[in-house]
């Protein structure tokens, strides 16, 4: 018996006029949809002279398989040699605990594990949004 998803992958991104790349994540990323992602967000790297950060709006994402968690961590591969900063906004609370059961949180989002992941609301500890909403309707 197969069963298919209801939570296909989408991929909203757009530049906006600080120069930084924000991208609303929603549905299951997994191992098909990764491409789409690392390929938008390397595009953005290598397009300007100057890139600036990149900003992932989690808060939509249903499932982060392992290729998912490996293109996040190929990302922040990217995005540091590149001297631009990766953003995991408004993650939902499945991924902070994958990021916390693989090592991988402090790794990429900037935080120390002792900090405490981020509530189900998006927050972190003491009720500050890991950044402001992404402008999409």
């Amino acid at each position: 018996m197969t069963t298919s998803s209801d939570n296909t992958f989408e991929l909203k991104a757009a530049t906006g006029v600080d120069g930084v790349l924000h991208a609303e994540l929603a549905g299951d990323f997994a191992w098909d949809a990764t491409d789409e992602l690392l390929d938008v967000a390397r595009a953005h790297l290598s397009a300007a002279p100057d890139p600036s950060d990149i900003r992932l709006d989690c808060a939509r994402m249903t499932l982060c398989d392992s290729m998912g968690l490996s293109a996040l961590l190929a990302l922040h591969r990217d995005t540091a040699a590149a001297g631009v900063r990766l953003h995991l906004e408004r993650r939902p609370p499945f991924l902070d605990r994958l990021l916390l059961l693989t090592g991988t949180y402090e790794h990429l989002t900037g935080r120390p594990e002792a900090a405490g992941a981020s509530g189900p609301d998006g927050t972190a500890p003491g009720g500050e949004a890991d950044g402001p909403p992404l402008p999409y309707p």
